[in-house]
């Protein structure tokens, strides 16, 4: 599997998470599910900084779009870490950390990725790929 199919996986895990959240209706939240979450998205942040984006921010077609990925990370940590104390406004910070996500993904997929396929090449993605498969099996590894 290739870097952007991964990602892309990680993306639909990501949001089956949080419909599985919203599910749960006005009651309390679902921590566990909520620490699962914020795992994934942890570590698909940690795989899109250290292998796609510096990658990408080589080239004059991709710069900008990595730099405001970057800094939509930094806001999506931001709101994971409110979160992670549930208050009477938990299910509202939930309801904006999907819009954020699905901003994110949208720019990603749709413009992201294709410039990665045409600039990276195919045995580029593929390799970061397989990195990105033993980063996670690393950090599987190393899990509780």
């Amino acid at each position: 599997m290739n870097a952007t199919e991964l990602l892309k996986k990680d993306h639909q895990e990501a949001l089956a998470i949080i419909s599985q959240l919203e599910g749960a209706g006005d009651g309390a939240p679902d921590m566990a599910l909520f620490n699962q979450l914020k795992s994934a998205l942890e570590l698909h942040t940690r795989l899109e900084e250290q292998l796609l984006y510096p990658a990408l921010q080589n080239f004059d077609e991709t710069r900008d779009q990595v730099e405001e990925s970057y800094e939509e990370h930094r806001e999506v940590d931001e709101l994971l870490a409110k979160m992670s104390t549930p208050g009477e406004d938990w299910n509202d910070q939930l309801d904006d950390l999907k819009s954020d996500l699905e901003h994110h993904i949208e720019e990603e997929e749709n413009e992201m990725f294709p410039k990665a396929q045409s600039l990276l090449g195919q045995t580029r993605l593929e390799e970061m790929g397989r990195q990105m498969e033993q980063m996670k099996q690393g950090k599987a590894a190393t899990a509780p």
